[in-house]
């Protein structure tokens, strides 16, 4: 090569003159088919760029650029060398966008839901749980997923995969708890949280069950056999509901509120279940308590108005426990359950009276008898005069004397009326007892065999007879 400056001849591979020290500046020939090579490989790997990496074809276009003045500036070898690092720097910047990370399956799965294709985006979520399945941000988005779709069930399965994996961190697992548990909520599936709560004890199944579940309820007395009723008892957690059975069914909210003591005043067996409900809804655990109630003899009724002397109008109070009914007799006898039933407070009869009182249950089982024995004793507001003359009074208007002289229809003579006594009647009172006899007009007395009761108290006339026992009996008088 000849120097340009001095016309001196320069030895090949020299930058410089010998002789005048000009620099030599080399133009290479322009060879079009490495050129186009270049052009070649280049833009065929920008093709496979998708519309996201644009911006890595802009910047192949400047380096291309850059190349082909390096190319006429420093030659073949040093472009191509610079192609090379090119076409390596792309692939590898390529590959690096393109590597299948978690956020690569996030982010696909985030275009296919934008794009309204729900299913290719789950699909792509279960893909990359499948190759990481410790990424906790796939399985929340999977199954946030899941319940968009109404899958709720998948929902809970894909929560499950990290409350059932113990490489998570807690805070992790107890948001994938708290998110099962409001997908049982919202369905109302309260015992299925019990059943999540329970099915693992761990320090954070302890806390939320703590947080959600009521206690079971308490029930007192213990369960047992009890002779009488018995009255149960629930208590349980401030804010929550008690429900219960007695017929061994489970309980639940449409069951029985436990609102008062539980009365088992019969006999026979009783399966008592409760369950308490907080404000969440929840059920606690059930409890069952098993009685045997067996009743035996009721107590005996109780009398108010003691055995004794009464002056004055008394009416008679029985009063007997619950479930028994009460019987009773005045007139000594016992009572049994074809005996009158007592239904209100009797009126104490005058004079003396033997009351005797028995409870019968539903059993037919009877309790002791309670006997009273009373004597009602009015002041005597009518004389014996008067009695005579309520008897003679009564007798005229029956038109069974003629007058008050005492002269009977169809007869000689008249009727005459003399006290007798004084008697009690059991269950009626105190009586005057009149004799009636028949005088003729000679003077001759004859009795005619009929007395009669006056009451001493209020002048009650009555004939007076006897029963099949020889006792006193009062007979309404009528006309004869």
């Amino acid at each position: 090569m000849i120097c340009p400056n001095c016309g001196k001849e320069i030895p090949e591979g020299h930058m410089y003159c010998d002789d005048c020290g000009t620099e030599i500046n080399f133009v290479p020939e322009f060879e079009p088919e490495v050129e186009n090579k270049i052009k070649e490989s280049l833009t065929g790997l920008a093709n496979e760029l998708t519309k996201d990496e644009k911006k890595w074809i802009d910047r192949k276009r400047k380096v291309e650029a850059f190349l082909l003045s390096l190319w006429k500036k420093k030659g073949i070898i040093l472009a191509c060398i610079l192609g090379i690092i090119l076409v390596v720097c792309l692939f590898v910047t390529f590959a690096g966008f393109n590597s299948k990370s978690p956020k690569y399956y996030l982010r696909l799965a985030g275009n296919s839901k934008d794009s309204g294709k729900m299913d290719e985006a789950i699909e792509y979520l279960i893909e990359g749980n499948n190759l990481f399945p410790e990424d906790s941000d796939i399985i929340f988005r999977l199954s946030d997923y899941y319940l968009e779709v109404g899958k709720n069930t998948e929902a809970v399965d894909a929560l499950k995969l990290i409350t059932h994996n113990s490489s998570f961190s807690d805070d992790k697992v107890l948001s994938a708890y708290e998110g099962i548990i409001s997908i049982y909520r919202q369905e109302g599936a309260y015992q299925e949280i019990t059943v999540l709560l329970t099915e693992d004890d761990t320090d954070i199944t302890r806390s939320l069950k703590a947080k959600y579940i009521p206690s079971p309820p308490e029930m007192v007395p213990s369960a047992g056999t009890y002779e009488g009723a018995v009255n149960v008892e629930a208590s349980g957690d401030a804010d929550c509901r008690i429900y219960y059975t007695v017929n061994g069914d489970s309980p639940d909210s449409s069951s029985i509120l436990y609102e008062n003591a539980i009365v088992l005043d019969e006999d026979g067996e009783y399966n008592i279940k409760g369950v308490s409900v907080n404000k969440y809804g929840l059920y606690s655990e059930t409890v069952e308590q098993n009685y045997i109630v067996e009743q035996g003899a009721p107590a005996a009724p109780e009398i108010m108005e003691p055995s004794g002397e009464y002056n004055q109008n008394t009416m008679i109070v029985a009063v007997a426990e619950a479930g028994s009914t009460i019987f009773y007799t005045i007139d000594g006898s016992d009572p049994t359950v074809e005996s009158k039933q007592y239904i209100s407070p009797i009126t104490m009869p005058v004079g003396s009276s033997v009351f005797k009182f028995i409870a019968f249950n539903q059993n037919g089982d009877c309790s002791e008898i309670v006997e009273r024995n009373y004597h009602l004793i009015y002041t005597r507001l009518v004389s014996t005069e008067q009695a005579v003359n309520s008897i003679v009074n009564t007798l005229v208007r029956l038109d069974i004397l003629l007058d008050t002289s005492g002269k009977v229809r169809g007869q000689e003579g008249h009727n005459e009326y003399i006290y007798n006594s004084v008697i009690e009647i059991q269950g009626a009172g105190e009586y005057y007892v009149v004799m009636e006899n028949h005088v003729s007009n000679d003077g001759t007395v004859t009795p005619t065999g009929l007395l009669y009761a006056v009451n001493t108290h209020d002048g009650t006339v009555n004939r007076l007879g006897y029963d099949s026992s020889g006792k006193y009996t009062l007979i309404t008088i009528s006309n004869r």
